[in-house]
């Protein structure tokens, strides 16, 4: 028998086509039904004009796709003999203004998504806790946009630079804006110092807390999620960042990564048009995210859950907990690194001036993200974009099932719909 289940409380809209067998999922395919096109809408403009355009691709995480632009801008002017210089400051702005925006994600996630359906499946009476993620969600946006102007869809990276020019007072304003945060996530969500949650090493630690993501910890242990939601076990992570390190990784152990070896293929969705390609290394299918990043960077905490529960559902919604939380400390420091002295842009050569193809690869919230521009004359021929949703959650056949298709099967449909959002699926990031 095959089921419909229109999917809410993610970014966008999707579909899930379960079909089952003696009550559990023996296959499931997923369409992305909404066109946005914007890789039709850059052709032909300025290739600066992509500065403004690619923000807009979403209200979650436009700043990844800035970044990403300028990124692949700047590898495009380097590519046609004029490479491009950054300042130490804008480096840092840059970076400390994207895990802002990480950080607002997390919070969202755990507190609109994830919490809500667990007390919903657990038939809890805790109560519920959306305010606290649309709280901490505020107050990350006013630290970004002290910086860019305004959140989301701000333009302000271009090539050689930044468009701010902060002064100490806006360092104060930010620098009080992360203290904050900090403090909000110790009394509400963890209930102990960021220190000391950092410090943790073993999933028992959490026995000793009374909070926000203890209860989620003990209720994802209650789902019994610890032993379901399994994908391939191989991960992989491409940006470069202070806070994460590339690398392809099987289980625990790492290889080379090289952003050219992306591939995308149609998705496999016979019951409804999708508009989403998947996306491969190599032609493998790999979970990306923040699950990837914490074994890359070998996190203490995160290689104890994946020794005990291999990539579960239990242990990608724990890392990204623990992606928020070292996020929170990284921010911080990010700030204390900052010289308003130095320059915050500098000149580069008119756009009119570059041919050439360029590639930004920046770490979203969700994954890898990947912009690729061609340009001839300044013009843009071809713009491509691939996203993390479309690595984590395309929709491939039965013998070569997506991370999210091969972590649903065996479950019963209610399981397989959390499984599902553990992932953070992101469906307007996806359609172009």
């Amino acid at each position: 028998m095959i089921t419909k289940q229109l999917i809410d409380q993610i970014e966008g809209e999707a579909s899930i086509f379960f079909d089952m067998k003696d009550d559990v999922v023996d296959f499931a395919t997923i369409a992305f039904p909404h066109f946005r096109g914007m890789e039709s809408i850059l052709k032909g403009k300025s290739a600066l004009d992509a500065l403004v355009i690619t923000p807009r691709v979403c209200g979650i995480c436009g700043h990844a796709h800035l970044m990403a632009t300028v990124r692949a801008l700047e590898n495009a002017y380097k590519n046609a003999g004029y490479p491009i210089e950054l300042s130490k400051k804008v480096e840092i702005i840059r970076e400390f203004t994207l895990v802002m925006e990480m950080i607002q994600n997390h919070f969202k996630w755990i507190y609109l998504t994830i919490i809500p359906e667990v007390s919903k499946l657990t038939d809890s009476t805790r109560e519920s806790t959306p305010l606290k993620g649309a709280y901490a969600a505020s107050i990350a946006s006013k630290a970004i946009a002290i910086f860019g102007g305004q959140w989301p869809h701000s333009s302000y990276m271009i090539p050689g630079g930044i468009t701010t020019d902060p002064t100490n007072i806006d360092l104060l304003k930010v620098e009080s804006y992360v203290d904050e945060l900090i403090s909000f996530f110790e009394k509400e969500s963890i209930g102990i110092s960021l220190e000391q949650f950092l410090s943790f090493e073993s999933c028992k630690d959490f026995n000793t807390l009374s909070s926000d993501i203890s209860y989620l910890e003990s209720s994802l242990v209650t789902m019994k999620m610890n032993e379901k939601g399994f994908a391939y076990d191989r991960f992989l992570v491409i940006g470069e960042h202070t806070f994460s390190k590339p690398s392809k990784l099987k289980q625990t152990r790492p290889f080379g990564i090289d952003a050219k070896y992306v591939n995308t293929i149609d998705s496999y969705s016979p019951d409804k048009v999708s508009y989403a390609k998947n996306a491969q290394y190599k032609d493998e299918f790999y979970e990306t995210g923040p699950l990837a990043r914490a074994i890359a960077t070998n996190l203490p905490i995160v290689k104890n859950m994946h020794r005990r529960f291999k990539d579960s559902a239990y242990s990608r919604v724990m890392a990204r907990v623990f992606e928020l939380a070292t996020l929170l400390k990284h921010a911080k420091g990010l700030l204390s690194e900052i010289d308003i002295s130095q320059k915050s842009c500098l000149k580069s050569v008119d756009i009119s001036k570059i041919t050439a193809t360029g590639t930004g690869v920046v770490e979203a919230p969700r994954g890898p993200l990947l912009h690729t521009v061609n340009i001839k004359n300044g013009l843009i021929q071809e713009y491509k974009i691939v996203t993390p949703t479309q690595f984590n959650i395309g929709s491939s056949s039965k013998s070569n099932p997506t991370p999210a298709q091969k972590a649903m099967i065996g479950m019963t449909q209610a399981e397989a719909l959390f499984i599902f959002r553990t992932f953070d699926v992101c469906s307007v990031c996806t359609t172009h």
